[in-house]
């Protein structure tokens, strides 16, 4: 019976220490990226798996975003962007752009800059 109970406690403490390790990994996480509203996506292409957006600030190839409707948050870094179908390395407030995103997503999604 004793054996038992310790392999409880034990158990109990390995569970513990892994929690505490995973909060201070988010912790860390958010202490260094900051998000930055970029736009709103105003169309989702599914056959293609493009998120057409509204910026309202610059964005960048190579830039890690969040795209969040309130049920989830998808993060990715945007690997390719277009205007007018033509690649571009970057866009800036009042431009349209395509964007490629992994999951689909939802028309009036908040898109943000992960900075920092």
């Amino acid at each position: 019976m004793r054996k038992e109970r310790k392999q409880d406690l034990d158990s109990a403490m390995e569970a513990l220490d892994a929690m505490e390790r995973r909060k201070a990994a988010t912790d860390v996480g958010s202490r260094q990226a900051t998000r930055v509203p970029v736009g709103v996506v105003e169309d989702f292409f599914k056959n293609i798996s493009v998120a057409a957006i509204k910026l309202s600030d610059r964005l960048n190839v190579g830039d890690t975003v969040e795209i969040e409707n309130g049920e989830y948050t998808l993060r990715q870094q945007i690997s390719s962007m277009q205007i007018d179908r033509k690649d571009v390395g970057s866009a800036g407030a009042g431009d349209d752009v395509g964007v490629k995103v992994s999951v689909p997503v939802t028309k009036g999604s908040e898109v943000y800059r992960l900075a920092g």
